[in-house]
């Protein structure tokens, strides 16, 4: 039996013995048939979804008193008193409707049916008092003992003969894990934990020395030094910026604004305010507040702080819908810094929180009475407008206005506060939300600090603290952090150290079976999760390792997705919120066009094919390969290549079993050879020779000289998939195919001028091998001229040894103008001896080669690998 049932009847008898011998003879006997026949009924299958107890109350409907009945819900009256047949409630009981059947249990039998006619025949009488709460009221109440809304609580910090924790963090999880039979895991290794907390604090990996030295340190206090190292790291705000700009959805651009400039001017400014303001430690209360209040913060505060308010100002714009703006705004604030979903109530009063419809236009009306200001060397920003408050939009309906909605904070948290009255209110708003009266705003940012750091925030939903949402199983470490937050100046730097330091993060993430059968979902937190890179860290850790990476801090938008050879970290990429590369969205980037409170984490087969064939990836496995073949060179031995490798990558030796599979690895593709090479060059008639440079910047299709077209040096020289440009007169586009076996090769094809323009292009087949001296030689093969048309370019039959080249050379004569050109040749390799084909080859798929050579291919397959990936 419910809980409820067991109260209900536990005061029944003695409802009955006090209110029976006060009614009249005919009243005492209905009210003992509505007590023994219907009250039974309703609190049994009722009051579930019924009741002021309900979780939800389903229809707003409520049973628990005759106010409620009377009033009946949002279909309107339940019972007419006298009449069943025009009773909604009979004729749910008795499922003479499909779309209306009560209880959703079953059907109630027929003499109870009958019992409940009869009562509604006889009047419906109810001795019950009481009043019917409305929603807002029950919301109210539950709102009150909800546990997020509760000051915060300074649980004892319990008392345990362990020598585990290391921080009051670790006693309150101790004492749990130990009421529930369990134990923490042990520590990870130093360079685990090093790695960890490198990538944690600065998304960067450690270096092979800054491991080796932690390694060597056994001062007491080695720890330590790392993290305030880390701390103290220009590369500590630009990580932690990246998580609150997904939090402020930042954008570069407005978003579809009709034919309006769709950038934001100098919206990078505000980024490089966030990372200033992680990187100086500035107090979380205070750094909340510029973002709102900037402008009207004390007059001495240096100007560059106006940059704060990029906050609200860099969302997307709404094809300029003023009403959507400030909705987004509203979210942004509320949500973003409380935890709290606000904007339900524009159409409504909140189903789930106590927000109300009032409540929404307070606020819309503090940033109505904002107006918007572009400063030449700064982002949008807010300043004082026109003060007014609003009246709330009937169903948000801009056009049917109701009761004037004062400015002031929501009524369930401002307690007794009067409404705003120091302008617009932005000021009120930022320190009442800022306020260390407000538990939430606390609550809220260690939550999101725990989540990032642990990859599990204590509450699982970050931005949504309201009545739906569960008390966390480790409330006590919440509200724990959240006071010493408040008590450290609101300090984000000691948060983060003091977590950071804890037993709980030092743990490893091994999956333990006894832990596992008794906490499978790690509430308890007796491992740490193991985590794979975002998109940021994997990308910035890529550049890294290949010692590219650009670290200059702050300064404007790079347009990384197109250039593969840009080395700025991901951070600073511009994001175009209309057309966010998909290279973003492969690899699970926060929307910007919303508050986004955590990332998703996908497995696609496109993050793998990226890592294969993307220009990026392959430029950073060549610069790592350039790495690895330095060091195998001084020391004449390819175990130092290897060893150098994962050293760079991993920040650690590699094993004897793993330098042998690196040595084997590289032999082997050695072994087999580059099939394609793309580059430019010449036909050297008098050497017999080819000059062969390769074209140095991919784009994803096409090779050429640089990000640019034209190159400064190289011009228009291309090659793409089926044809290209040669550039130049005495520069000619070069298709490198390298023979893997002996055999016989024909080639089949028509080289194709296409325009009706210029003087045409000349093709080449041009085969080289070795002599016996060693010395490359080659012929012309096949040749042919084109002009504004097409021509056959077929051969005999070619005898070639494994390694001989045979290069498809295109140039130009006089008039370098409508020079491009298509030659989608195919090649047929035949074994020498019986002839059998070995492989077909076909100039339209040559572009998909790696290109890379055996070390870089090495290289690339160790960027691959999940410890790369991922933390332990």
């Amino acid at each position: 039996m419910p809980r409820i049932t067991i109260v209900i009847f536990a005061a029944l008898s003695f409802f009955l013995a006090s209110t029976l011998l006060a009614q009249s003879p005919e009243d005492r006997q209905r009210s003992e048939f509505f007590e023994t026949k219907i009250r039974p009924v309703l609190v049994e299958h009722c009051f579930a979804c019924h009741s002021v107890e309900a979780e939800e109350i389903e229809g707003e409907l409520m049973l628990d008193n005759r106010a409620a009945v009377q009033r009946g819900g949002q279909a309107g009256k339940i019972v007419t008193p006298g009449d069943p047949e025009k009773s909604s409630l009979i004729r749910a009981i008795r499922f003479a409707d499909d779309d209306l059947q009560m209880p959703p249990d079953g059907k109630l039998s027929a003499e109870t049916i009958r019992d409940f006619e009869r009562w509604v025949r006889d009047g419906a009488f109810d001795p019950r008092d009481g009043k019917a709460p409305t929603s807002a009221e029950r919301l109210e109440a539950a709102a009150r003992k909800h546990w997020s809304f509760q000051p915060l609580q300074a649980d004892a910090i319990p008392n345990l003969k362990s020598a585990w924790p290391r921080d009051d963090i670790d006693r309150f999880i101790a004492h749990r894990l130990h009421a529930n039979g369990l134990t923490p895991s042990a520590d990870a290794s130093r360079g685990v934990w090093l790695r960890r907390v490198t990538f944690d604090l600065t998304g960067l990996p450690p270096t092979f020395e800054q491991a080796r030295d932690f390694d060597g340190d056994k001062s007491d206090n080695a720890f330590e030094k790392v993290v305030d190292r880390l701390l103290k790291s220009p590369q500590f705000g630009e990580r932690w910026a990246r998580h609150w700009l997904d939090l402020a959805r930042f954008g570069d651009t407005k978003g579809y604004d009709f034919t309006k400039t769709r950038d934001f001017p100098n919206a990078y400014k505000y980024r490089d305010w966030v990372i200033q303001a992680w990187n100086a430690d500035t107090p979380y209360d205070k750094f909340l507040k510029y973002q709102i209040a900037a402008d009207l913060l004390a007059a001495g505060d240096d100007r560059s702080q106006l940059a704060a308010m990029g906050y609200m100002t860099l969302g997307r714009r709404f094809i300029g819908n003023v009403h959507d703006v400030i909705d987004d705004r509203i979210d942004v604030v509320i949500r973003g810094m409380m935890g709290i979903t606000v904007t339900c109530a524009r159409c409504h009063d909140h189903k789930y929180d106590p927000i109300s419809m009032k409540d929404y236009y307070a606020l819309y009306g503090v940033f109505a009475s904002s107006a918007e200001q572009q400063d030449k060397d700064l982002p949008l920003r807010l300043k004082e407008g026109r003060l007014h408050d609003v009246r709330v939009f009937l169903r948000g309906k801009p056009g049917s206005r109701g009761e004037v909605a004062p400015r002031r904070f929501p009524a369930f948290f401002a307690g007794d506060s009067e409404r705003f009255g120091k302008g617009s209110g932005r000021m009120e708003l930022a320190e009442a939300i800022a306020s260390p009266d407000n538990p939430l705003t606390a609550r809220v940012f260690v939550n999101r600090v725990w989540g990032h750091l642990f990859d599990q925030p204590l509450v699982a939903t970050p931005s949504d603290f309201g009545l739906r949402t569960d008390e966390p199983v480790q409330r006590d470490v919440l509200d724990h952090l959240a006071g010493r937050f408040v008590q450290n100046n609101w300090s984000m730097k000691r948060l983060i150290r003091a977590i950071v330091l804890s037993s709980v993060y030092r743990q490893r993430s091994e999956i333990r079976a006894e832990a596992v059968g008794k906490d499978p979902e790690n509430l308890l937190l007796w491992r740490i999760p193991r985590r794979r890179l975002d998109f940021e860290a994997m990308r910035d850790a890529m550049l890294s390792v290949s010692g590219a990476l650009d670290r200059q801090v702050g300064g404007a938008s790079a347009k990384i997705a197109t250039d593969p050879e840009a080395t700025r970290r991901t951070l600073y990429a511009y994001i175009d919120r209309q057309n966010l590369p998909d290279l973003f969205r492969t690899f699970d980037f926060a929307n910007p066009d919303t508050h986004s409170p955590k990332r998703a984490y996908t497995t696609s087969p496109q993050q793998s094919l990226y890592l294969m064939n993307n220009a990026f990836a392959q430029l950073t496995a060549e610069r790592l390969a350039k790495i690895g073949a330095s060091a195998a060179a001084n020391s004449k031995n390819e175990s130092d290549g290897v060893r150098q490798l994962y050293r760079a990558i991993f920040a650690r030796d590699p094993d004897e079993n793993e330098i042998e599979l690196g040595r084997i690895f590289v032999r082997s593709a050695s072994a087999q050879g580059d099939t394609w090479a793309f580059g430019y060059g010449e036909w050297d008639e008098k050497a017999r020779a080819i000059k062969f440079q390769p074209l140095p910047h991919f784009t994803g299709t096409v090779r050429q000289g640089g990000p640019k077209q034209p190159d400064k040096t190289l011009g228009y020289t291309s090659l793409h998939a089926t044809g290209g440009h040669p550039g130049s007169p005495g520069r000619a586009v070069i298709r490198r195919w390298t023979a893997p076996a002996d055999g016989i090769v024909s080639f089949d094809g028509k080289l194709e001028h296409p325009s009706d323009k210029g003087d045409g292009v000349r093709g080449r087949v041009v085969l080289s091998s070795k002599d016996r001296d060693k010395q490359t030689q080659g012929r012309v093969v096949g040749e042919w001229h084109v002009k504004k048309g097409q021509s056959k370019t077929s051969s005999a039959k070619i005898v070639v040894q494994a390694g001989d080249t045979v290069d498809l050379v295109v140039d130009c004569f006089g008039d370098t103008s409508f020079d491009s050109f298509h030659w989608p040749l195919t090649i047929t390799h035949l074994a020498a001896s019986a002839g059998n084909r070995l492989r077909t080859w076909k100039v339209a798929d040559s572009l998909k080669s790696t290109g890379l050579n055996p070390r870089a291919r090495y290289a690339q397959a160790l960027l691959m690998t999940n410890e790369f990936h991922f933390l332990d």
